[in-house]
């Protein structure tokens, strides 16, 4: 077979030199390169630990697993959780939520709850929905919004000027109250109970999902 042309040489020179450039800078010659994790984040298992080119619409979108191993601290953990109480029918795993909160209407609060999936499945879904009502104000969200920031009596949970009339907040901690989200102490004073105030964070912070955006607990680490 003859030569190629000058001009396809130098084309095919000048392809050779940027593949060969892309390669170094991504860590991806001769087939070797960063594991991949899906965006959101996964329990790291054997078949991690093997090396894959990621294809054009998948790119690394996290630290690579073995580079830290706090990363993945919540998911290694429930991965460690197994037995009837965690697989049954078909449905396997656990949830786990928790959170350190210092506000001067709740102290300081540390709490951590995991419930096996079968569990929340099988759960009875009317208690769920009645907490969830009981969040689903506008309104009521921003009394809870108050009692964490320090209010207390009704005449602080309608501070500012506007926040509803007597009657009005009077209606929404009965709500509330009912749904255990808030107790009374004392003549007309009002708290969130300790155990519900990380959970109430929970929910607020996973209903508003990426809007609330997100922080790297490693980003000041070294």
């Amino acid at each position: 077979m003859s030569d190629a042309p000058p001009d396809v040489s130098a084309a095919l020179a000048e392809l050779r030199t940027r593949l060969e450039t892309l390669e170094a800078a991504t860590g991806t010659a001769d087939g070797a390169g960063p594991s991949a994790t899906s965006g959101g984040g996964g329990a790291v298992g054997p078949e991690d630990d093997a090396p894959r080119r990621p294809g054009p619409a998948e790119a690394p979108r996290q630290r690579t697993p073995g580079s830290d191993p706090g990363t993945f601290w919540l998911l290694d953990g429930l991965a460690r959780n197994t037995g009837p109480a965690f697989a049954r029918d078909g449905v396997a795993g656990s949830v786990a939520y928790g959170g350190r909160v210092a506000a001067p209407g709740a102290g300081e609060v540390i709490w951590q709850m995991e419930h096996p999936v079968p569990a929340v499945v099988d759960a009875d879904l009317d208690v769920a929905a009645a907490t969830l009502a009981a969040l689903g104000h506008p309104f009521r969200l921003r009394l809870l919004h108050r009692m964490l920031l320090g209010a207390s009596t009704l005449a602080e949970l309608q501070e500012p000027s506007g926040n509803g009339t007597t009657g009005q907040v009077h209606h929404h901690l009965r709500e509330l109250r009912s749904a255990g989200l808030v107790v009374s102490r004392g003549r007309n004073h009002y708290a969130i109970p300790a155990e519900r105030v990380v959970p109430v964070l929970v929910i607020v912070a996973a209903a508003l999902g990426r809007d609330l955006g997100t922080t790297d607990p490693t980003e000041d680490e070294g």
